[in-house]
């Protein structure tokens, strides 16, 4: 089975687009010329990280670097079997990224057909999951009773206080009138006790008691 040549690509450093094929088994990356490749940054070690082959790709090492060297954003806390697409940063300020090179008119290669072994422990640093959320209880909606509709009470009529007032005094005068006239026709001012009301007769019929 031929082997898969790779590449590093710079996205982010000194030298932004800059293309270093892969071809030694044993590659050495810093900042001292002694290394493969050789990436002038202040944030990149002397001696950085190393890059091992094996069938069918490349194991990433940290070197005891300064400030690091992540992978996808993770820190690298041992070996990592580098796969197509990953992103290497050393540092802050340096990124690049690892590619898989294909002849023309080959179809893509799949990590299973370039010979990649079976996927082992990750060495990349993981935060700790986040603690399972606590159980939410609801309430049962209970149905609500029906209620039987409430008879509406015709609404009072509400007359003004004038009018009864004026409808009593109405009567009352009625009253005085009836009783005039009872007296009147029945001479009651001339009889007994009521005698002691031949005055205002006399004034109000012009008569006089026999």
């Amino acid at each position: 089975m031929s082997s898969v040549p790779f590449q590093l690509v710079m996205r982010a450093g000194p030298q932004p687009g800059a293309v270093f094929p892969l071809q030694k088994n044993e590659i050495y990356i810093g900042r001292d010329p002694s290394n493969d490749l050789v990436i002038s940054d202040i944030e990149v070690s002397r001696k950085h990280a190393r890059l091992i082959r094996q069938a069918g790709g490349y194991i990433l090492e940290d070197l005891g670097s300064t400030n690091g060297t992540f992978v996808n954003g993770q820190r690298l806390l041992g070996p990592h079997l580098m796969r197509p697409g990953e992103v290497i940063q050393l540092g802050e300020s340096v990124s690049l990224v690892f590619e898989a090179l294909y002849d023309l008119g080959a179809t893509r290669v799949s990590p299973a057909s370039a010979g990649y072994p079976p996927a082992a422990p990750s060495y990349l640093s993981q935060a700790a999951p986040p603690p399972p959320a606590a159980p939410v209880y609801s309430t049962p909606a209970y149905p609500l009773r029906e209620q039987a509709p409430q008879e509406l009470e015709p609404e009072k009529s509400k007359l003004p206080l004038w009018i009864f007032a004026g409808c009593g005094c109405l009567t009352v005068i009625l009253c005085v009138l009836v009783g005039l006239i009872a007296f009147d026709t029945l001479n009651l001012y001339c009889v007994g006790p009521f005698r002691l009301l031949s005055p205002v007769y006399q004034i109000l019929t012009g008569g006089t008691c026999p």
